[in-house]
């Protein structure tokens, strides 16, 4: 009788191992879930104050900040074609890619 509650003393105390693993697991996904969360947070903040920055320069049409270059393109319609001049401002970063055409 006395080997039938040790027994059952060994199975239950590896329960209890079993279940703080299993609770320590989902703990650590859960924290680095939250942490993973305020990065991309910090980043979509700088996205956004970016994009304001220069959503502000096109309503001002300052465009130092901005690479600039002109180009050539082919406009057809119908059966002609037509030659014009643009000029190209591009801004960008490692996660924003903005252009704009003039003409």
């Amino acid at each position: 009788m006395k080997h039938i509650t040790k027994h059952k003393s060994l199975l239950k105390n590896s329960f209890s191992l079993l279940e703080t693993i299993v609770s320590i697991t989902i703990l650590a996904i859960i924290i680095s879930g939250f942490s993973n969360f305020t990065y991309y947070e910090k980043n979509a903040s700088q996205n956004f104050s970016d994009l304001n920055k220069i959503e502000n320069l096109f309503d001002t049409n300052k465009y130092k900040k901005l690479s600039s270059y002109k180009k050539n393109i082919i406009i057809s319609k119908n059966d002609s074609q037509k030659s014009v001049q643009i000029k190209v401002y591009e801004y960008k970063n490692k996660n924003i890619k903005i252009v704009k055409y003039e003409k």
